[in-house]
């Protein structure tokens, strides 16, 4: 594998930890308050939906990210990202979200672009499989 490769399967397990984590915590913070207010307009859950769903997910995540890293279920990692960039699309151009302009439209581009190159990382640590020690 090649040294962007390389850096790009990393990038993509970065962006991906960070997401789950930050799914993870948000879900950790609704249930320790006791409020299910959330609303995610780029999600079609709300409220204590919102809630288990974001917790599910976050899950899930680092668990993919997790075996993914150990060289197990490889795949269960590329499906992920494929899900994340497919709920990005949904979310940001096929619901009720708004840009906020134009500077909201480049941010919402370039959190897409993010994860499309995370998906890319993600077939790259699909493709190439670990080297044998």
């Amino acid at each position: 594998m090649s040294v962007v490769g390389m850096i790009v399967k990393i990038y993509s397990y970065a962006f991906h930890l960070v997401l789950a984590l930050f799914m993870t915590g948000l879900a950790a913070l609704a249930f320790s308050t006791g409020t299910h207010n959330l609303r995610l307009d780029i999600l079609p859950w709300t409220g204590m939906t919102l809630s288990w769903w974001l917790l599910g997910l976050g899950l899930a995540g680092l668990l993919s990210i997790a075996l993914a890293v150990l060289g197990m279920l490889r795949v269960l990692f590329l499906v992920w990202t494929v899900v994340v960039v497919g709920m990005l699309v949904r979310g940001f151009f096929f619901s009720p979200y708004m840009f906020g302009g134009w500077e909201g439209l480049r941010m919402v581009l370039l959190f897409l672009a993010g994860a499309g190159l995370a998906a890319v990382g993600g077939w790259i640590q699909f493709r190439y499989a670990p080297a044998k020690r």
